[in-house]
């Protein structure tokens, strides 16, 4: 179903590269603008860059220092984290956020995080499979008191993290792929893509028609898990592949306006860096003062349905 435009939130991705006290002005700036929510990638390393702080105590950091703003993980995946360990922080930055946080997951490729722990070279077919298992799995630890899961990649012995239904985050999961979004149809209460195709082999030919390629994929993947797709809420994530939200508030207003007819309530773009940081952070100020009731405000979507 086509969102309205004026009601989808932007939410931005963040980054833990530098000192903190520079972090959290950026977030607490982030927050006055009116972002939705921080996201942040869950990585050992990325880029090359001298520092990237842990995603989870940055986020930590952040709740304490915010009081609106949602918070995320995009994505936490398998390659180096465990479900009992993802779902006892998950269970513990929720609280400590006052409700504002969502666990984000995604299946995790191949490269430094996977080489880091000794998985090089695992094949697509059993990270797949592992992702499935990470998924399922955290699930049941966020929401059952007690769980004794013998998996074939993670095990669970008589856990009990305090796993409750109405103290657990809502989890989202990001898959460009029929798998990942089987998952999202059946766990999940965000599903997360991006304006550039994982597997080049399928790409539609521009970043909106690959993107509409997955939202009918997502479609059959409710279907067959019995639930309306109208019932899962969906954020795509623009700059990293081709498209440019930043670069004018005219290509904001386009790129909300084009993906809110795709069905997606909420557009995340990237938090601006480089040289032309300035110029981009002061579209994205416009961009929201011109949306004037747009959305909704700081904090009250940190929990997808």
């Amino acid at each position: 179903m086509p969102s309205d435009p004026s009601r989808v939130q932007l939410d931005a991705v963040m980054w833990p590269d530098g000192p903190w006290p520079d972090l959290r002005e950026e977030w607490q700036h982030a927050e006055r603008i009116g972002i939705g929510r921080g996201w942040l990638y869950d990585h050992l390393v990325l880029g090359g860059r001298p520092v990237f702080h842990d995603a989870w105590v940055t986020l930590t950091a952040a709740a304490a220092t915010t009081a609106r703003i949602g918070l995320g993980t995009m994505v936490t995946a398998p390659n180096f984290r465990h479900p009992v360990t993802t779902a006892k922080a998950a269970l513990t930055l929720h609280d400590v956020a006052g409700g504002r946080f969502v666990l984000g997951l995604g299946a995790g490729g191949p490269g430094t995080d996977s080489d880091a722990i000794a998985e090089v070279g695992l094949p697509r077919a059993r990270r797949t499979a592992r992702f499935r298992e990470f998924v399922t799995m955290t699930d049941q630890l966020l929401g059952e008191p007690r769980v004794h899961v013998e998996g074939e990649f993670f095990t669970a012995r008589d856990v009990d993290l305090g796993g409750d239904p109405g103290r657990r985050p809502p989890l989202a999961v990001a898959g460009t792929g029929r798998a990942g979004m089987a998952l999202a149809a059946r766990h999940a209460g965000l599903w997360i893509t991006q304006d550039v195709a994982q597997d080049p082999r399928v790409y539609a030919g521009t970043p909106h028609a690959e993107v509409a390629r997955q939202v009918d994929l997502l479609d059959e993947a409710c279907a067959a898990a019995g639930r309306d797709p109208d019932d899962l809420d969906r954020l795509v994530v623009l700059g990293y592949g081709g498209e440019r939200p930043l670069d004018s508030v005219e290509s904001l207003r386009d790129c909300v306006g084009r993906y809110a007819a795709l069905g997606f309530g909420t557009v995340a773009v990237l938090w601006p860096r480089g040289d032309d940081a300035a110029s981009r952070l002061a579209v994205l100020e416009a961009g929201l003062a011109d949306r004037p009731g747009a959305g909704l405000s700081p904090g009250s979507a940190a929990a997808p349905r």
